[in-house]
């Protein structure tokens, strides 16, 4: 089966953004990535502060709720966000059982897809291959063998498992530590030339599409 986990924190506490506009940029951007996801994926939001009614429990996708998991793993504080994100994609592994040989595909709440290419790429080639990254330099704007979009890849579940959320820490980046460890730890990866994808960087709500 394959998975699309949207990743939300609603409080800052980088306090690079405004809450209000924050949960504008979530709504809208979570609604337009599921406008383009095939019926076959099956959707979550996860959010990290705290169980409590928000905004995101309103999402429906093909007729159905989309869940939200509700975790806690923004009260830890590390130098990168995406630690706290990793933690909670195991948390919704573990809460959903969701098995190891099913694909997830991770998408940063404030981003959305621009199409249904990749989630149809992840479906077309869910057996053939483990992960599916694009290698990507944000602030060079090209190819790099060791850097990725983390905004959104996808990747089998067991792979996600073995990579703990602290190992993000050891490289000058968190998208260079995953791009290392998927170039040494993941058999078969398909290199993504296009994702799709509209990103909006919370420096500055710099935007982006890759």
């Amino acid at each position: 089966m394959i998975y699309l986990i949207l990743t939300a924190s609603l409080t800052d506490r980088h306090e690079l953004s405004i809450a209000e506009q924050r949960m504008e940029q979530y709504k809208s951007s979570i609604a337009k990535t599921l406008e383009y996801l095939p019926a076959c994926i099956q959707p979550i939001i996860v959010e990290n502060n705290g169980l409590r009614k928000t905004d995101l429990d309103h999402f429906v996708h093909q007729g159905k709720p989309v869940p939200v998991c509700y975790t806690s793993n923004n009260q830890y504080q590390y130098q990168s966000k995406a630690v706290n994100e990793a933690m909670d994609l195991h948390e919704v592994i573990k809460q959903y059982h969701i098995q190891h040989d099913d694909i997830i595909i991770k998408i940063s709440g404030r981003y959305h897809m621009l199409s249904s290419t990749f989630f149809e790429d992840v479906i077309k080639h869910e057996k053939d291959y483990d992960a599916f990254v694009k290698f990507y330099g944000v602030h060079r704007l090209q190819f790099e063998r060791n850097d990725c979009i983390l905004g959104c890849y996808a990747i089998r579940t067991v792979y996600l498992l073995l990579l703990h959320p602290r190992m993000l820490l050891n490289y000058l980046s968190a998208e260079i530590a995953f791009a290392r460890y998927v170039r040494t730890n993941v058999p078969r990866v398909k290199e993504i030339e296009q994702l799709g994808l509209h990103c909006i960087f919370a420096q500055k709500n710099r935007t982006l599409d890759v």
